[in-house]
């Protein structure tokens, strides 16, 4: 009945029924997710260094941004999108998980492609990974009432198990780096590419799977294109009232407006059905479309400005240059004259 359910309520949302079946696609799909989710986590434990991480943690201006961000703004702001936009149970549901989510690994990548500060954001992914294993189910519980029912109820025990399978690899990195630090960096050049490919696998796979969820509402693509720039402007607000550097501001916004998709989409196929997961899972993949691309946006944009501040530089050190040379021919002609 639940099952029917669902899958009446998904043909209705975007005129396509779920796939139904076992699919060889769909377990390369959960393999490829759970192994690229497992190896970026030990990839970011194996770049966390203690030294760092304790200095921010000493003065963690950034880090209560951050966590004040990902776990009391974004669910809030996640709760009140989805009721303004009037979502349907299951895709308002699959916008709260993402809202609630932790930052991820991505969010590292792209701190390093703005030229911010890595070892902040690593140390806030860490720190709202760690928290997000009591403060996730703590905010799902708290929002997720409005749409929850007796077809749709959130599995916090299975949360909590898979939360536990994404901490156990960060724990494992850390030690790596402290034990066999050179080791370590080459899990972190695994980790970093992991980082770049795995929203690009799980969306091409997912694209593949589920086709129907580029045939979305409207209400529903506008959820995904509002939720990240809501996590960027915060964070870089609050980072600029707090006096932060340029490029800690930068980190901030980026680490609070990425969510971590790969976790998400872990979290929903191993807590839900699979018809539930195909219905539920309609926001989160176009949130991890949308994000992904602002964050390609502004990384361009950042690297832009860079250029254009290097040539305007060489300009102007042209520009002085060849005024030297000109007061230095004029110097040279007057003591001519004299002479």
């Amino acid at each position: 009945m639940i099952e029917t359910t669902n899958s009446t309520i998904l043909t209705n949302m975007t005129g396509m029924a779920p796939p139904s079946g076992p699919s060889p696609l769909k377990l390369v799909f959960d393999v490829v997710i759970k192994v690229t989710l497992v190896t970026i986590m030990f990839g970011m434990g194996s770049a966390t260094e203690i030294e760092p991480l304790w200095k921010h943690i000493k003065r963690p201006i950034g880090i209560l941004i951050g966590m004040m961000s990902q776990f009391v703004v974004l669910p809030l702001v996640t709760f009140g999108l989805a009721h303004a936009l009037m979502l349907p149970n299951a895709a308002a549901l699959g916008m709260l998980v993402v809202g609630c989510c932790p930052s991820g690994s991505t969010s590292n990548v792209f701190t390093y492609w703005v030229g911010g500060d890595v070892p902040l954001s690593i140390s806030m992914t860490t720190v709202s990974t760690v928290l997000a294993f009591g403060l996730m189910p703590l905010n799902l519980l708290i929002y997720s009432g409005s749409w929850t029912d007796e077809t749709l109820v959130i599995p916090y025990i299975n949360i909590l198990i898979s939360f536990a399978m994404t901490i156990t690899p960060v724990a494992l990195g850390i030690v790596i780096r402290w034990k066999y630090p050179k080791i370590a960096h080459v899990f972190v050049k695994i980790g970093s590419v992991a980082g770049a490919l795995a929203v690009v696998l799980t969306l091409t796979l997912m694209s593949v799977l589920y086709p129907f969820m580029y045939n979305a509402t409207w209400k529903i693509y506008l959820g995904a294109f509002l939720l990240p720039f809501a996590g960027f402007l915060f964070g870089y607000i609050v980072a600029s009232i707090c006096r932060m550097e340029h490029f800690q501001r930068r980190t901030v916004a980026l680490e609070t407006g990425i969510q971590n998709f790969p976790l998400c989409m872990t979290l929903l196929s191993l807590s839900f059905s699979r018809k539930v997961f195909a219905e539920i899972s309609l926001f989160p993949l176009l949130y991890g479309v949308t994000c992904i691309l602002a964050s390609i946006v502004f990384a361009v944009a950042y690297q832009c400005r860079i250029g254009l501040n290097a040539k305007f530089r060489t300009q102007n050190d042209r520009g002085k240059c060849e005024e030297e040379k000109g007061d230095h021919h004029k110097e040279t002609s007057k003591f001519l004259d004299k002479i």
